[in-house]
């Protein structure tokens, strides 16, 4: 015997048959008219077939009284519409179970899990699906990003690890070890004017070695932003950054002593390093401003270049300054702020943040 051979328009195995297109425009009819034209139907069908149904029974059996037809009909027409309505809403109400199944399945570690699309699902049903699915991939990207800050910090952590060491090892390290010969020399010296010029060297090599240390913990934390504030600390990087790029780079602050907390003047720094940081290495660009004052009750900092700017919505890390992009909005959100970020290609460039100000009400 011959193995069955389906048909064209059988469905296929383990799907659900395809239903005709005025069945599925029926079903995509919104919840609201879908229980009000079946109730209108179910009116309409019920009373016809009620005064049939009576009228008949009157003329059949006069004697008989004709409500109690009536009240069995009426039972019977309460039951269908009950059964009806509870079909329809049953249909109706299964794309959000779909979107209450995703839900669990993503709080369960199923965080690709998406809700499916459903043929019984209205518009406003499929707008919800839509925007739903929107925000888990929105979830997913921004923890991909998140992932990415952290690799990346965690390597550039590692990286100045190594050039410290490298720095310390190559530099502090074998200028100690040079004075430390300088030292027995010294005593070995027999003559003042020998033991003059070796403590000369030893004077000279103690500088150099306390500079490099300096420059070690410069790196780490700007002194200026702890002994000076925050606008010396900005004027004294934006300088360092001249002398080292040659970028000119002009610097407009109003005065902000006393308006941040300390992880607020840390953040907002941090901020105008990475922004001048991509000017330099990024923008390509001859001039940059630097622009901070106060503006309704919130401290305004702007960083501005010439360069050749860029389409902010097709920025990805691998491009270099995503990252650097995403972490300014971080830093700026640990702290109740934001920062949004303005350019055209050929148009330059404008960082914009805005950090909450120190309320001393709030101390108290």
């Amino acid at each position: 015997m011959a193995a069955h051979e389906p048909r064209m328009d059988e469905p296929a195995p383990g799907r659900a048959p395809r239903l005709p297109a005025f069945v599925r425009a029926l079903l995509r009819v919104p919840l609201f008219y879908k229980i009000l034209l079946a109730n209108a139907a179910l009116v309409l069908v019920g009373t016809m077939f009620g005064s049939m149904v009576t009228a008949r029974f009157v003329r059949d059996q006069p004697g008989r009284p004709w409500f109690e037809v009536a009240g069995l009909l009426a039972v019977i027409g309460i039951g269908v519409t009950l059964l009806v309505n509870a079909v329809i809403l049953r249909v109706a109400l299964q794309p959000l179970e779909e979107l209450e199944r995703t839900a669990a399945r993503v709080r369960r570690g199923e965080v690709d899990r998406r809700a499916p699309d459903s043929p019984v699902a209205d518009r406003e049903l499929d707008r919800l699906r839509l925007t739903f699915n929107a925000m888990l991939d929105a979830g997913a990207a921004y923890r991909a990003r998140l992932r990415e800050v952290a690799a990346r910090a965690l390597g550039s952590a590692e990286d100045e690890r190594k050039r410290i060491a490298r720095e310390l090892h190559d530099e502090t390290a074998q200028t100690l070890a040079a004075l430390l010969i300088r030292i027995r020399l010294v005593q070995r010296a027999g003559d003042d004017e020998a033991r003059a010029k070796l403590l000369d060297e030893m004077r000279t090599d103690v500088g150099r070695a306390l500079e490099g240390i300096r420059r070690f913990a410069r790196g780490l934390r700007p002194p200026a932003l702890d002994e000076l504030g925050l606008v010396p600390a900005i004027e004294s990087h934006a300088r360092s950054l001249e002398e080292i790029s040659g970028l000119r780079i002009t610097v407009e602050c109003e005065e902000v002593a006393g308006d941040l907390p300390p992880q607020a003047e840390l953040a907002t720094y941090r901020i105008v390093q990475e922004a001048l940081s991509n000017v330099v290495r990024h923008a390509r660009a001859t001039q940059a401003w630097v622009r901070i004052g106060h503006e309704a009750g919130r401290l305004v900092v702007a960083v501005e270049d010439d360069g050749r700017g860029f389409d902010p919505g097709n920025v990805t890390s691998t491009e270099g300054g995503g990252l650097g992009l995403f972490g300014m909005k971080e830093r700026a959100g640990y702290i109740g702020g934001q920062v949004e970020v303005a350019s055209t290609p050929g148009g330059g460039t404008r960082v914009r943040a805005e950090i909450p100000l120190h309320d001393d009400t709030a101390d108290g």
